[in-house]
């Protein structure tokens, strides 16, 4: 029988596919905990510091997007997985909703026109973060809605 602890660790990974042992230290508020309980029933496996539930496989993005959210740990009211191109929505105790989105080389022309036509073509946010690998693409959004534009892997922020 699984205890309620371990289970919502398992619905979380179940979720968002994948995350590092210090997100999930982080994100459950458990510093010491290096989250092995969640390893039987062969429901999550481990790749080096990354648990994987077993229907998913390793996405850098979600882990980038991942990171983000835990730079805002003390500020979350509630989080939620959301809808590509936006990996996570999360709301703070400010009541303001953020939308993560994280854009690859694959990828990052459509973000930007995403980005640009909004609010038509994604959902309603208070505010945006972009997550983008270099600074090259930040002249080329024009959006109307307030947002930050942050690099990885080092999430240095470019722009607030």
């Amino acid at each position: 029988m699984l205890d309620d602890k371990k289970l919502k660790v398992l619905n979380f990974l179940q979720d968002f596919g994948c995350a590092k042992l210090e997100h999930l230290q982080v994100l459950f508020n458990d510093k010491n905990n290096n989250f092995k309980h969640v390893l039987v029933n062969n429901m999550v496996s481990k790749k080096g510091d990354i648990f994987i539930h077993n229907t998913k496989k390793i996405d850098e993005k979600m882990l980038v997007a991942l990171d983000i959210l835990c730079k805002y740990k003390n500020r979350l009211f509630k989080y939620y997985l959301g809808y590509k191109p936006i990996f996570i929505s999360f709301l703070t105790k400010e009541h303001l909703l953020y939308h993560i989105i994280v854009a690859d080389e694959e990828n990052k022309n459509g973000i930007i026109k995403l980005v640009n036509s909004y609010p038509m073509s994604l959902p309603k946010a208070d505010k945006l973060i972009l997550a983008f690998n270099d600074d090259s693409e930040l002249e080329n959004i024009q959006c109307n809605i307030p947002f930050l534009y942050t690099t990885y892997p080092n999430l240095e922020v470019i722009n607030e």
